[in-house]
């Protein structure tokens, strides 16, 4: 009986596991030869050169490149900083520096009129092409908003 509960704990778990992980889909902005995990229902708004948007009811995702290969790991909280500043936030935080599959980046947290963001830079090392990501999230979302920025890669 005891080997039975802990079999049915192990499935259920492994479930769960599989249907949170099912939740995501793999989206592309091939402009920039880039792709991110997001959360099933997605939307893309706006895919050109200069803009990658998509989002659904509770995060929203803008994606900018930034096209300096001058651009290094030593100035990526600057360019964050700036962005933060441009976008007027009032609190910001939790500012750190991050390693994103093949990237390396910087980012913080900000909230402004009661939105809450996660501002990054990425530095691509194998090109001239660096981006600016921010994910905007609603309430209890910041999980979602820190999956996507966290699943970003080139290819």
């Amino acid at each position: 009986m005891k080997s039975f509960k802990i079999l049915s704990t192990t499935l259920f778990a492994l479930l769960l596991f599989s249907a949170s992980v099912s939740a995501q889909v793999d989206m592309t902005w091939d402009t920039h030869g880039v792709g991110f995990k997001v959360p099933r229902g997605f939307v893309i708004e706006t895919n050109n050169a200069e803009e990658f948007s998509a989002g659904n009811d509770n995060v929203f995702v803008t994606i900018a490149p930034i096209q300096d290969e001058n651009i290094t790991d030593d100035d990526l909280a600057d360019v964050v900083a700036a962005m933060v500043k441009e976008m007027d936030y009032d609190l910001v935080t939790d500012g750190d520096a991050v390693e994103v599959s093949n990237f390396t980046g910087y980012y913080v947290r900000g909230s402004k009129d009661g939105a809450n963001a996660v501002v990054m830079a990425l530095l691509d090392p194998e090109s001239a092409t660096n981006l600016i990501v921010v994910a905007v999230y609603s309430g209890d979302y910041e999980d979602d908003a820190l999956m996507i920025v966290n699943s970003f890669y080139s290819y």
